[in-house]
Formats: structure tokens, C-alpha cells, sequence
């Protein structure tokens, strides 16, 4: 039986620290990763090729080339992209007859931590899928074969040449991109240039140390220098992208954070304006304003949970030309492939704001506004998530219109509150919004109330 710590396979992916003493995630691990990947591929999708790309994190170059090792072990034809961002990999894989795919990326992460993302084509491994690896690993139970490794050196300009084409813009835009030294850095100037656009860089040059900030762009924090840096040099916008940019977040030409579900909005509007009729998958976390802007505009909503991978596959499942998450994945149906790439999206964006007479940030008023508390992330053990969540439903019975697709979703007379379970984290999650501040939070207290029977909950309010 192989000695590996279960704890590194999450719900979407795989993860941990791998940097350090005793890191869990090393080169040993990886080669079983690659090993039980390679076996799983084959066995289940009756495929062979994977193609393979890393971020620029110290710990990315060992673990990749012990990823290619296993995966080649098992008998599997490796293409190799090397330096990439998560959408390339997608991308790859989608043109390579739907094969396997892996980013070695920790994405946001802090630079100890480290994992795999995996993918049938665009379709995302997680849940039972990831599990099944885990199980192959325990059991010693892979596929014994030669494979082969081949080198793609032109995979941003491939990619390059079918993305730019897809997209045509009316007039240049002044862009601040900021990447958090991550490898969106490498590729997105080069894009957006491709495009037209005048770009101004921060903090893209590669840094797996990450000495400037986390590349998160859902943390407020983060976004403070690209705000600055718009409004210094008076661009038009500015754009941040996560680690492995597969998320993104957007400031106004004032340097004003601009929500991802807004975002979606406004992305969601040019799409049917197109599309009449068309799905818009969107998470739990999102605001009410998303999912009435699309039935307003003779879209069809759908509400769903939280989670890259179920919201790709919901996509699928109802023919979706549009998807988002709060956290700032976007995924892209119409005249795309289905997965979330931050690139892609940012130039819809562009495109979006280069066609219309006015600024991101009236284009942004123009959408209803609601009052927004934080997310609220109290720690909860992950065996007692269920029983405060089945506690609240029941406290909170009969107060609103419950949606259950992910945790407890209340829509309240004048509002709405969430609590769910973090799949990653000993954590709950919460948001509330509402049409006044007060209204927002009152039903904050409500599941507050709830949450503080529980003395393993963390306490909040």
C-alpha cells in the first residue's frame, strides 16, 4: 500500500503543501498522482494522451516532472506545455481530441502550497472522480506501460491564434493588468496587445514568491494596487488575474472594485442580447440582481452550487451559453469551449465596453444595486457543517423561499441569506443582501442566532 496522505485530495482537486519538511505533496506523490491518473484515463475515458502544464512556483518544476514520470509509467503519451496558465491546459486539451489534461498550479495559494488540477477535455475531474485516483493509489492498482513525452513550444501562439480572431474590438482601451506575479502575467499583456489594446503592467513579472501580494482577486486587499495604478495612469480599467488565471476581478476606470457577479451581469446582458433565450448558470454566492437581470432579458436562470467544476457541469447539462461564480470563474458557451478562462473573459469584457458610449463605471450603475454584506467564513468542524445547517433550515422555517441546491439559500421578503459548507476548508460560508443595509443585516442575525447554539462554531457577530 502506498504511503500518501488522503488529506491532499480535495473535492475539486488535488493539494497541499509541498515546500518544507515532511511537505506531503513532493515528487513521490506526484509520481502516483500521475501513475493513477494515467490508469484512470484509460480505464474509464480509453484514453492515452495528456497534456501537461505547470505555474511558476518553486515546487512546480520538480513536481510536473515527477507527474510525467508516473503518467508515462502507466503508459500514457504526455505533451508537455510546460510554463502555462489553467485555461491553456483546457485549451489543449480540448484541441487534442478531448484528452487529459493537468495544470500543476497551487492557483492563489501562499508559495509552500501546491496541487492538480485535472480535466477529460473540458470537463473537470472532481468528487468521486478525484477519490477514484486516491483509491488506485491505495491500492497499488496502475496500469504498467511505456509511454512518451513530447515538448509543445508554441502553445501561447496556438492558442493566441485561434482566441484572438474570435474576438473583434471596436476601439483600443487603456488596461492595467495586474497578475500578482503569476502566470497570467506572461500571457495576458501579450493577449490583450494581440487585441489592441494599451496595456500597463504590475507585478507580471514571474515570482513564485508572489513578494508584492497573493494573486487572489477576491480578496479586497489584493486589489488596492491595481486601483492605485489605474488612477495614476487614468486607464480605462483594470483587470487581476488569480495565480493560474482561470479567475479574474475588475476595477472601474475610478479604480472601483467591481463584484464578479456583476460582472456576469453585464456579460450576461450582451449575451442575450444575441442569445434570446439562452441559460445562465450562476453559484449560490451570487447576488439576486444576476438571476432577475437574465429572466428580465428573456434569459433562463439557474441557480446552482458553488464550485468550478459543478457549474461547468451544469453547462453542460442545460446547454448553457454562460456561467459564473462570485469568486471570479467564468465560463464561456457561446462561440467557446465551455470552461472558465479569465483571458477569454476579460476580452468579452473589453469588447463589451469598447462597443458602448459610456465608462465601465456607468455601464456598472446602470445594473439594480443591492446592499452586500462580506462573505462571512467562521470555522466549523467538517463533521458538524450538516447539523448547524439542518438546525438553521429548521430555526428559519417559514420565513422565506429556501433553495437547498447548495446548503441553505433563504429568500426573504426584501432580501436574501446563505449559509452553505465549504467544500475545501473547516469552514461555513455566509452572504447576505438585501434592498437596505438594515434589511441585510437582519437577516444576518437571523442565521447568526442559529450559528451561536453551536459552541464549535466559530464565533461571529
Amino acid at each position: 500500500m502506498a504511503q500518501l496522505d488522503p488529506k491532499l485530495f480535495k473535492k475539486y482537486d488535488i493539494r497541499g503543501r509541498a515546500a518544507g519538511e515532511n511537505a506531503p505533496l513532493d515528487a513521490t506523490a506526484a509520481s502516483l498522482i500521475g501513475k493513477a491518473f494515467g490508469t484512470y484515463l484509460f480505464r474509464t475515458e480509453g484514453k492515452r494522451r495528456v497534456i501537461v502544464g505547470r505555474d511558476n512556483r518553486g515546487s512546480s518544476p520538480e513536481l510536473m516532472q515527477a507527474l510525467i514520470e508516473g503518467l508515462t509509467a502507466a503508459g500514457c503519451d504526455v505533451v508537455t506545455i510546460a510554463l502555462a496558465s489553467t485555461p491553456l491546459v483546457y485549451w489543449y486539451a480540448v484541441h487534442h481530441d478531448n484528452a487529459g489534461g493537468v495544470m500543476v498550479t497551487g492557483s492563489h495559494l501562499a508559495p509552500e502550497q501546491n496541487g492538480f488540477k485535472l480535466c477529460v477535455g473540458a470537463r473537470n475531474l472532481y468528487g468521486e472522480s478525484i477519490q477514484a485516483l486516491l483509491k488506485l493509489i491505495l491500492a497499488g492498482d496502475f496500469d504498467g506501460d511505456i509511454g512518451s513525452v513530447s515538448a509543445k513550444e508554441s502553445a501561447v501562439v496556438d492558442y493566441m491564434v485561434d482566441v484572438v480572431p474570435r474576438l473583434r474590438m471596436r476601439r483600443p482601451l487603456h488596461v492595467v493588468v495586474d497578475a500578482g506575479n503569476g502566470t497570467g502575467g506572461y500571457f495576458g499583456p501579450r493577449l490583450l496587445r494581440a487585441w489592441g489594446h494599451r496595456v500597463t503592467e504590475l507585478f507580471c513579472e514571474l515570482d513564485g514568491s508572489y513578494p508584492n501580494h497573493q494573486p487572489d482577486p477576491q480578496e479586497t486587499e489584493n486589489m488596492r494596487f491595481l486601483s492605485a495604478r489605474v488612477r495614476e495612469v487614468g486607464a480605462d480599467l483594470g483587470i487581476a488575474f488569480d495565480g493560474d488565471a482561470d479567475r479574474l476581478g475588475i476595477v472601474d476606470e475610478h479604480g472601483g472594485i467591481i463584484g464578479a457577479d456583476r460582472i456576469l451581469t453585464l456579460l450576461a446582458r450582451d449575451m442575450l442580447s444575441r442569445n434570446s433565450g439562452a441559460a445562465v448558470i450562476a453559484d449560490v454566492l451570487t447576488s439576486q440582481v444576476l438571476f432577475d437581470e437574465v429572466a428580465r432579458l428573456g434569459g433562463v436562470p439557474v441557480m446552482w452550487a458553488s464550485g468550478h467544476s459543478l457549474v461547468k457541469a451544469k453547462m453542460v447539462e442545460t446547454d448553457a451559453l454562460l456561467g459564473g461564480e462570485a469568486s471570479g470563474h467564468i465560463f464561456l458557451g457561446e462561440n467557446y469551449y465551455g470552461f472558465d478562462d479569465a483571458y477569454f473573459a476579460a476580452g468579452l469584457l473589453l469588447r463589451l465596453i469598447g462597443n458602448a458610449p459610456l465608462p465601465l463605471s456607468a455601464l456598472n450603475a446602470s445594473i439594480p444595486t443591492l446592499f452586500s454584506t462580506p462573505e462571512y467564513r467562521p470555522r466549523c468542524p467538517d463533521e458538524m457543517k450538516v447539523t448547524v445547517i439542518d438546525a438553521a433550515r429548521q430555526a428559519l422555517d417559514g420565513q422565506g423561499e429556501m433553495v437547498s441546491v447548495d446548503g441553505l439559500r433563504i429568500r426573504f421578503e426584501r432580501g436574501w441569506g446563505l449559509l452553505r459548507a465549504s467544500n475545501t476548508e473547516p469552514v461555513l460560508s455566509l452572504r447576505f443582501e438585501a434592498e437596505s443595509e438594515a434589511d441585510a443585516y437582519n437577516y444576518r442575525d437571523r442565521f447568526f442566532e442559529v450559528l451561536r447554539r453551536f459552541p464549535e462554531v466559530e464565533k461571529v457577530g
